[in-house]
């Protein structure tokens, strides 16, 4: 039982003035009622203007089907007008039971208070016990919000998600990515946001069917957009390629063309560590790591890359990773499928040369 200006339970209020003594406990009439799932769906567009759930998203519901069975039920949170229908079904189909869109076309172009404003007013009509976010700009910029509405926790920057009964567990870097910390919240609902990439996209688990309700946005007085521009990155997605040549610092910067060249041959893209980064050798889009991107490649291939712990959190959920290293020592090697002791600059151009 709570009070009635909030969901969570949390709040001071003595919710048993006038019970019996012991009934409280008896009964457990002050266990939280929250639960089941609740994601926010984000959408993109594709370069010919069609709009697509973006994969993370599909990625969470699976990381919820592989925790909870479909023991709970699911909520998907959506903006947009017209143009979010032909996305019903393929929602249904990765878990989404129950899908609210908050049906208004302003709201088709991203307004973080807005959208904050509806999304806690869905979370406390649903009562969900987990609330999940994709750690996108959007979605950093958009989960504290709602947490702040619902006076609740959150964890920022997951890299990994467990589940006890209704207790969630969420494991994130910490101390500048030195450690790798596992939190539980006190209240409902738990919050979290969760790096894209660190769970595998599932396929299509269940019947395309479920419902949807058209939740009537009351906000108005949107701030006006003057402008808005989406920075185009060179070499792709880092995070849907299948196989990754990755750079770090002990390889010159005359392999980057050679590594081009290999990922070109084995259909692959070029990444890099943050120190490469930091030389200005490529672009923040490039970056693997915690401060970067997190990956999910077939096969990771990391020339001259030590292994910090910052690193190894953006490629915990590759398949096979295959070090090339001068130090048989390095933390790499902790990780790795397969290391290769020797000089990388050399074996890349070795094995660039051999396709």
């Amino acid at each position: 039982m709570g009070c009635d200006s909030c969901s969570s339970g949390s709040c001071s209020t003595k919710p048993n003035d006038g019970l019996p003594p012991g009934m409280l406990q008896k009964y457990r009439l002050n266990i939280d009622r929250s639960d089941g799932f609740l994601v926010w769906i984000e959408t993109e567009r594709d370069p010919d203007g069609s709009i697509r759930v973006c994969d993370h998203c599909k990625e969470l519901l699976g990381k919820i089907r592989e925790m909870d069975q479909g023991r709970s039920r699911v909520w998907g949170a959506i903006f947009g007008h017209l143009e979010l229908k032909p996305l019903y079904g393929e929602l249904y189909s990765y878990g989404v039971e129950t899908l609210y869109e908050v049906h208004d076309k302003a709201l088709s172009t991203f307004h973080p208070e807005a959208y904050a404003d509806n999304l806690a007013q869905i979370i406390i009509r649903t009562e969900p016990a987990v609330v999940l976010f994709g750690a996108t700009p959007r979605g950093r910029e958009l989960a504290p919000r709602v947490a702040a509405r619902l006076e609740t926790g959150l964890t920022a920057d997951c890299t990994e998600l467990s589940l006890d009964d209704r207790v969630l567990s969420m494991t994130r870097p910490a101390f500048g990515g030195n450690v790798m910390a596992t939190i539980q919240s006190t209240t409902f609902p738990q919050m979290a946001t969760v790096r894209p990439g660190v769970f595998p996209v599932p396929e299509p688990f269940r019947e395309g069917k479920g419902t949807v309700i058209y939740w009537q946005s009351t906000c108005r007085n949107l701030k006006d957009i003057i402008a808005s521009e989406t920075k185009e990155s060179t070499g792709g997605d880092i995070s849907r390629a299948k196989v990754l040549i990755s750079l770090g610092a002990g390889v010159k910067k005359e392999s980057i063309a050679v590594a081009e060249s290999l990922a070109r041959k084995l259909g692959g893209s070029v990444s890099c560590s943050r120190k490469l980064v930091e030389k200005g050798w490529f672009d923040q889009s490039h970056q693997v790591g915690q401060s970067g991107r997190s990956v999910a490649p077939d096969v990771y291939l990391a020339f001259g890359i030590s292994g910090a712990i910052q690193h190894l959190a953006g490629i915990s959920s590759a398949k096979k990773v295959i070090a090339v290293n001068k130090d048989p020592e390095a933390r790499i090697a902790e990780v790795a499928d397969q290391l290769i002791v020797g000089d990388a600059d050399a074996i890349l151009r070795e094995l660039d040369a051999s396709l």
